[in-house]
């Protein structure tokens, strides 16, 4: 156990103080002398502050509402651009590439004006009583876009999903506050200022228009996010249609509850280990399920159910509210008996009051929470509220060394396949495992262009042999390289595509094939008869139907007859898909793969 604490420490310290030489040496350039005094990813010229108003029946509650309008600022050194590129999660390969890192994409404003999409907007600064200052980030098509993530990118299609963050701006290094806070995205288009929909509402009560947290937020160096420290947080949880289409006209709105300050907390302060990050990781490497007494518990904290002998009762419980050992929780929000709003359990008195806090969990990551709602017949959205009493004795953090076998074991039944197939790679021989790597993959589903064939999230295993399309036969599934139209689609919005970028359809038309039209609805007829493939019409419809625009000039409407060299594909879902109906033929020598197995999601 202690070998083990002292590894996780070693580990967190490492990357502490490599974060901290970087940000320091970066700073020189550009005249920052303290960290934390100007953080990278704000705005160096002082913007213009708003003041909050505050709840005169909820204290230390503040409401604000700021404008999205300002995109961030190019870097106008090479040390400001370091620090963007330090801090920005899109691949650093794409970032590189790109003249442009400001812009993911062009959108129709409705004036009949083609309007730049920003990458993130950035609100101006606003405080609450005490000093503190924030600040909200939004990034209209997600803070991790992928170039290749879908077809449906074009400049005519905005899908997927839109990230809104609350940024902590910290006056002094080791300056942090505990704060629990909702936001609301509202679209001022048209005069009315109207939330948009959530995907999910975060943490409790649940909303179909506010995302709800809390965590501790503090000097970007100091935060550990699986101890529930971070510098700014949010959520992808928006619609990046509905939000681009009210660029121009979006206020973030919500309240932001303190429960306490503190000032100093820094990994280096002596004594060591008692104060940061540093000391949030050590607390966490050796907390252990209580035996006797209420074990404390703090939102923002990943926990992790574990099986523990004699406790079979409380494991069963756990199991009815959908919480399963081995699998990673993020406390969202928490509650007192009564229902009023607490940051940690150490503000109620005695263990029996202890015992009955509400704790709302959700799984950490979007596709474990899918898997578990879908897997186990979950009825209501994420999170579940469960009693602090009823996970005392068996839950431990992330960094505790009794979790590493709950969650192995529970990753393997989740997906034995999958990590079954990892472990042996990762046992096999260099040599063997190149010459796998060269002709077996896994591919992951990006979009819903071959729903329901094909969901978004599931994992395809690829052979890529020689000779795949000899072995292909109309009606299966394949995977391509992007001819260069649909390349220039994807490319014309904004988005990069890697050398490896592979797209899945399913192979309708062959050679020789006579007669491919458009016809009702946006079917395809081939040699006179419907394309073969399952009913495009099992998918969601996009509510816009965007993809009209894209078939009115698409370059597979009408083609009397395909080349010796060329095929006609299509995806599975009509209403979404981009293929050959808008990109028109495809070479057969772009088929790389074919679809072993699906086994996951």
């Amino acid at each position: 156990r202690q070998l083990s604490a002292i590894c996780h420490l070693g580990f967190e310290t490492m990357m502490v103080t490599m974060r901290l030489l970087l940000i320091s040496w970066l700073g020189a350039f550009h005249g920052i002398h303290g960290l934390g005094i100007t953080s990278p990813k704000v705005e160096l010229k002082p913007p213009r502050h708003q003041s909050l108003s505050r709840e005169s029946n909820a204290p230390n509650t503040y409401t604000f509402s700021v404008p999205l309008v300002n995109k961030r600022p190019k870097p106008e050194s090479f040390a400001e651009t370091l620090i963007e590129l330090w801090n920005d999660p899109r691949p650093v390969t794409s970032l590189i590439a790109s003249d442009d890192r400001s812009n993911v994409g062009e959108r129709d404003n409705g004036r009949g004006e083609v309007e730049e999409i920003p990458y993130c907007i950035v609100s101006d600064e606003f405080e609450v009583e005490g000093g503190e200052s924030f600040q909200i980030l939004l990034y209209p098509r997600g803070r991790f876009i992928r170039g290749d993530s879908s077809p449906s990118s074009s400049a005519d299609i905005i899908a997927g999903p839109a990230s809104a963050y609350l940024r902590y701006l910290p006056k002094s290094y080791g300056d942090e506050i505990d704060i629990a806070w909702n936001l609301r995205l509202c679209s001022a288009i048209g005069g009315e200022k109207k939330p948009l929909s959530v995907g999910t509402s975060g943490g409790l009560p649940r909303s179909n228009t506010t995302w709800s947290a809390a965590m501790t937020f503090c000097t970007e160096l100091e935060s550990v996010e699986s101890v529930g420290r971070t510098t700014d947080w949010g959520s992808s949880i928006w619609s990046a249609g509905e939000v681009c289409d009210a660029l121009g006209g979006l206020v973030a709105k919500g309240e932001i509850a303190v429960f306490d300050r503190r000032s100093g907390e820094s990994s280096f302060a002596w004594p060591i280990l008692q104060k940061g990050a540093l000391g949030a990781v050590y607390r966490a490497t050796n907390a252990a399920p209580a035996q006797n007494a209420q074990r404390e518990y703090r939102v923002g904290e990943v926990i992790v159910p574990r099986n523990v002998p004699g406790l079979e009762a409380e494991i069963r419980a756990l199991k009815e509210r959908f919480v399963y050992p081995g699998i990673d929780y993020r406390i969202m929000t928490m509650s007192d008996e009564d229902g009023n709003p607490i940051f940690s359990t150490r503000s109620l008195n005695g263990d029996d009051e202890k015992s009955r806090a509400r704790l709302a969990l959700r799984p950490c990551g979007w596709k474990l929470q899918q898997q578990l709602w879908a897997k186990n017949g979950m009825k209501t959205d994420w999170p579940v509220e469960v009693d602090a009493g009823l996970l005392s004795k068996v839950t431990t953090t992330r960094f505790n060394p009794d979790s590493a076998v709950p969650r192995i074991v529970s990753a393997f039944q989740r997906d034995w396949f999958t990590y079954s197939l990892a472990l042996a790679i990762a046992l096999t021989p260099i040599p063997l495992t190149l010459f796998a790597r060269n002709f077996v993959s896994l591919y992951d589903i990006p979009s819903a262009s071959m729903e329901p064939t094909l969901m978004r999230g599931d994992v395809l295993l690829v052979e890529k042999f020689p000779g795949v399309y000899q072995r292909t036969e109309r009606g299966d599934v394949v995977l391509f390289k992007p001819p260069q139209t649909l390349r220039k689609i994807v490319t014309s919005s904004g988005s990069q595509l890697s050398s490896t970028s592979l797209f899945v359809k399913r192979i309708v038309g062959l050679p020789g094939d006579e007669d491919i039209r458009l016809v009702d609805d946006n079917d395809v007829s081939i040699n006179g008869v419907n394309a073969v493939g399952h009913n495009r019409n099992q998918c969601a419809d996009e509510p816009l139907r965007l993809i009209d625009k894209l078939l009115q000039n698409g370059r597979g409407r009408e083609i009397d007859q395909l080349g010796d060299d060329d095929v006609y594909v299509l995806g599975d879902c009509k209403a979404v898909s981009v293929d050959s109906r808008v990109f028109g033929v495809l070479p057969k020598e772009n088929i790389v793969g074919k679809p072993l197995e699906e086994f996951g999601r």
